[in-house]
């Protein structure tokens, strides 16, 4: 009787699993691109808000400079998508929603475009000032940083401004600025055919209201250091300022 031998199914095998392995890139790259499609855009959005436009007389230059420092931004906040309270209190973060860059950068940026415009001054971080150099130091603590959905935007800080080769009266102080999306909305309609008009709705309208609140917390530091009282109005609410010892 014959022998039957079988075939060695080795081959074929090692065949298949070479064409899957050529294949597996490929299937990969797929379905990270059905992924892709089906993932919302990301969204970014700054607070450094648009150019002011020039006085109609030119200001004089400020015999200073500024010297806005890094701003401490609380855990909570500091997040690169935007954290947005709702009405039942809870917190959501929407991740296709996020800042251009780290919060406490960007808090830190719409301070120092704010004063320079409001003080005539240069920030030391554009210009390498000499060492006797006048110079106000401005440091920027934020407790809290909300965005309310559909309300409000709420700025609470704490923050300091002295004196640094000059005379002047160094102070610590705390605000607390609350600016609502519609009062955004109506400021910027206010301001001229220059301005663009404010978004009122949606996470656009939170961020103009609180590019609103970071202006009007660098209206109070810039009152402080012309020498004036900061006071409450204006959606910022003064909550005491002390003297900072020599």
């Amino acid at each position: 009787m014959p022998i039957l031998r079988s075939r060695s199914l080795r081959p074929a095998l090692g065949h298949s699993a070479r064409r899957l392995s050529r294949a597996a890139p490929a299937l990969a790259l797929a379905a990270w691109l059905a992924g892709c499609a089906s993932s919302p855009p990301v969204h970014y959005y700054t607070l450094q808000g648009p150019s002011a436009p020039a006085p109609a007389v030119p200001r004089a230059a400020a015999p200073f400079l500024i010297d806005v420092q890094g701003v401490n931004v609380a855990a909570q906040a500091d997040q690169p998508q935007l954290m947005v309270r709702t009405g039942d209190g809870s917190v959501s973060a929407l991740y296709s929603e996020r800042w251009s860059s780290p919060l406490g950068d960007e808090i830190r940026g719409a301070l120092s475009d704010a004063l320079k415009h409001d003080l005539g001054a240069l920030d030391v971080q554009v210009v390498k000032p000499a060492p006797t150099a006048p110079v106000w130091r401005i440091q920027t603590d934020v407790q809290r940083f909300d965005l309310v959905a559909g309300r409000k935007s709420q700025l609470d800080a704490t923050w300091r401004v002295r004196p640094v080769n000059l005379k002047g009266n160094g102070l610590l102080c705390r605000s607390v600025v609350t600016v609502n999306v519609s009062d955004a909305a109506g400021d910027s309609a206010a301001g001229g055919s220059g301005s663009k008009p404010a978004p009122t709705s949606g996470v656009p309208g939170l961020v103009a209201a609180q590019q609103r609140a970071v202006v009007a917390l660098a209206g109070a530091m810039a009152s402080a250091i012309r020498g004036q009282t900061p006071d409450s109005g204006g959606g910022v609410q003064m909550l005491g300022c002390s003297p900072l010892p020599d």
